[in-house]
């Protein structure tokens, strides 16, 4: 018969424990160091990021300086621009590319929001899968193909019809309209960009809207909203930070695209008045004269100089974005402003 000691002696103790026995510290080591591993390994991507980032912005720098400490501030609006007699100006290009990138944006941002909400909730399925397959193949066609279709199918009809109609309509009392109806031109150029990216911006809307919870959706339509109330007034507020990524991200492909905004913006360095005027933007001019820049080291730290402002202008538009976001979603945003 067990006594109450032998029982007591019976009870395994603390050390006996499955935790403590060799073969499992050993395998809570390698996981707690395989954690820490990959714990290491995602800190080094988010911190290649950055560096990366501070790399190209102080190579830059770097090259820029010798017109920077030459030119000042007033580089920004100067006109002048001869490599011969080494001055040089950026404010026709700055200019230029605002025009360009305004215009692209402004045509281009009601259509893919409204393709987006049509394909998310107004298209039937194997519509929508149509579309949305031929909306990815347009995002990745190079843009030298969107320059030839400027070339050969918008510039003509801005020649012919389009410019002439604006002229007699609203030039009338807009001289903003007026000009000399060539078909070449910031007007081209916009348009031609902004068909670029239209299914960029689409894309992502439409990833977006497609993230947003179901029971949001039902929970609208119980309280009695139409399916119009529903989309407009739940889903596109939900969705606004990634609606405001995509634009964001539009932004900065229409600032930067250079192929058809080199054969469609006419690459004359004046500043434009009119809509239908030519122009030159910042990476137009660096696409044409780069390779004869770097003979000069002024040439080249000027065009690096534009570089560099483009840099800036699509850093500050990222600011101001999410600054923007984090104000009209009254402090309720996390993460990027890329997030659907």
């Amino acid at each position: 018969m067990e006594t109450p000691e032998t029982v007591r002696q019976e009870i395994p103790k603390p050390s006996d424990n499955v935790e403590n026995r060799p073969e499992v510290r050993e395998e809570q080591d390698l996981a707690g160091r395989s954690e820490r591993l990959f714990g290491w390994i995602l800190k080094g991507g988010g911190i290649s990021i950055l560096a990366l980032f501070g790399v190209v912005l102080l190579v830059c720098l770097v090259a820029a300086w010798p017109s920077i400490h030459r030119f000042g501030l007033s580089f920004l609006w100067s006109s002048a621009w001869n490599p011969n007699r080494k001055i040089f100006g950026a404010f026709p290009y700055l200019v230029g590319t605002l025009w360009v990138t305004g215009i692209a944006m402004i045509t281009s941002i009601p259509i893919a929001i409204f393709s987006a909400l049509f394909l998310s909730d107004y298209a039937p399925s194997w519509l929508s899968g149509i579309v949305s397959t031929l909306m990815e193949m347009l995002a990745g066609i190079p843009s030298i193909v969107f320059g030839a279709f400027g070339i050969t199918f918008m510039v003509p009809i801005l020649r012919d019809h389009l410019e002439p109609f604006l002229a007699q309509t609203l030039g009338k009392r807009w001289d903003f309209f007026n000009g000399d109806p060539l078909g070449y031109g910031i007007l081209a150029a916009g348009f031609v960009v902004g068909f670029m990216i239209v299914p960029l911006v689409a894309t992502v809307t439409r990833d977006s809207l497609l993230m947003v919870p179901q029971e949001m959706v039902e929970a609208s339509y119980a309280l009695g909203a139409t399916k119009a109330e529903t989309v407009f007034f739940v889903k596109l507020r939900e969705v606004l930070p990634g609606i405001v990524g995509s634009v964001i991200l539009g932004f900065g492909r229409a600032v930067g695209e250079t192929m058809a905004v080199l054969l469609l913006v006419g690459n004359q360095p004046s500043i434009p008045e009119t809509i239908q005027d030519v122009g030159y933007t910042i990476s137009s001019l660096l696409a044409n004269t780069f390779t004869y820049a770097v003979i000069d080291p002024l040439y080249a730290a000027a065009e690096v100089e534009l570089g560099l402002i483009l840099l800036l202008i699509t850093l500050a538009v990222n600011t101001l974005g999410r600054e923007l976001l984090l104000r009209l979603m009254g402090g309720r945003l996390a993460g990027s402003v890329g997030g659907g």
